[in-house]
């Protein structure tokens, strides 16, 4: 019985967000459903929108420049799984203070002073914006604000050039170039790349594709590497999702304890 009534409540609410935005509300049969959302779960209702597209941004903002800026980012280099996209989408929002208050006051490694995450993508070879990355986003797509540029390595290179730091994700560093360094999570040096005022270095997390990771014009872009110590048993790596979720969560909690 409680589960009706909760049914009831939520249909009541839906009613009343859309009544308040003034969208016209039809009550259709549930084969209607599945046809829209090509039979794909949609818990009884659909909504018929236009789609999504990214802003276009050919350099990244550095706070000292511009205040509105994130001081962390996270750039996807032709990440083209929508599961992934979303997922990662999904954890940028929430960990950037997004997701609402903590319900256990006892853990404050994620309030809303967190600082927000930045989200930049490949304008070519990404996930596009789509009902799955919206799904597997738990709605955070239609929340966050992404980002796009048409030639990555020139942006990452200009964010080097305004003082950036730019970790690459790589169990190893993938070029050859001498000055960066491949750091394990939890060594991490905040010392070193403190400003002037004591504040973090703004901080831009590169993440790989799915089955080639980091492009090599990307990886020499970036100052250094960094990875998660694991693997074993014939798992040497994590899904790109679930590396990004790891590595925002330490780089929020470093930012906000330096």
């Amino acid at each position: 019985r409680k589960q009706f009534s909760d049914k009831a409540v939520m249909a009541e609410e839906v009613e009343r967000l859309a009544n308040e935005r003034n969208v016209p509300i039809a009550k259709v049969d549930r084969g209607v459903l599945n046809t829209l959302c090509d039979n794909r779960p949609h818990q009884g209702y659909v909504l018929r929108c236009g789609g999504l597209t990214f802003e276009p941004m050919a350099r990244i903002p550095h706070p000292s420049t511009d205040a509105s800026s994130p001081r962390l980012w996270l750039v996807l280099d032709e990440v083209v799984d929508p599961q992934n996209f979303g997922a990662l989408l999904r954890s940028a929002y929430f960990l950037g203070g997004g997701g609402g208050s903590n319900d256990n006051d006892d853990d404050e490694s994620v309030t809303s002073a967190s600082p927000s995450i930045g989200i930049m993508v490949c304008a070519k070879n990404s996930a596009p914006p789509s009902p799955v990355v919206s799904a597997a986003s738990a709605g955070a797509l239609e929340l966050c604000q992404v980002y796009s540029t048409s030639n990555l390595p020139r942006t990452l290179n200009a964010a080097k050039a305004d003082g950036f730091r730019i970790l690459g994700a790589a169990a190893s560093a993938p070029t050859d170039d001498g000055t960066q360094q491949t750091w394990e999570l939890s060594d991490l040096n905040w010392e070193q790349d403190k400003t002037d005022d004591g504040k973090m270095r703004p901080t831009i997390l590169v993440l790989g594709s799915e089955g080639h990771g980091l492009r090599t014009l990307v990886a020499k872009a970036c100052t250094d590497f960094v990875a998660i110590p694991g693997g074993g048993g014939g798992v040497d790596s994590l899904n790109v999702s679930v590396t990004g979720g790891i590595m925002l969560w330490h780089l929020v909690n470093g930012m906000m304890a330096n």
